[in-house]
Formats: structure tokens, sequence, C-alpha cells
């Protein structure tokens, strides 16, 4: 994957993730960073673990990451 970062970005308008949720997923990325979908996937499901999060925001990420994997052939 050429630009990660970019395609994060793309995730996160295609999701419609609001501002906590994004900021999660900059929180997540030095910590799960690489350069395949499954680095990206994990990125979200840690972003949910962002401390403050609600459980709602928390969940949706999960459920994005969950999304991601299911579009990766």
């Amino acid at each position: 994957m050429k630009d990660p970062i970019a395609t994060m970005k793309s995730f996160n308008r295609q999701f419609q993730l609001g501002k906590p949720e994004i900021e999660a997923v900059e929180w997540a990325w030095p910590q799960e960073q690489g350069e395949t979908m499954f680095h990206i996937i994990n990125v979200y499901t840690k972003a949910a673990q962002f401390p403050r999060l609600t459980a709602e925001s928390g969940y949706r990420l999960q459920r994005v990451g969950g999304m991601i994997l299911g579009m990766v052939n």
C-alpha cells in the first residue's frame, strides 16, 4: 500500500466518522502503523480503545474495522 494515511482518511470520510473518532484513529496509528490493509484494520480496532471515546464511538470504530476486513479480498 502506497499511502496508508490517505487510505484511512478516505475510510474516515466513507464511514462518516466524527471528530472524536478521527482523533482516536490518529492516536492509534503510531501504535499499529504498517503498510497492509491488516495494519489499517488494526488501527481502527485499536482506536476503539481511545480513553476519551464514548462507548458508542468505540463500538462504531470496531464495526468500521470489521467492515474494512469484509472488503479485503
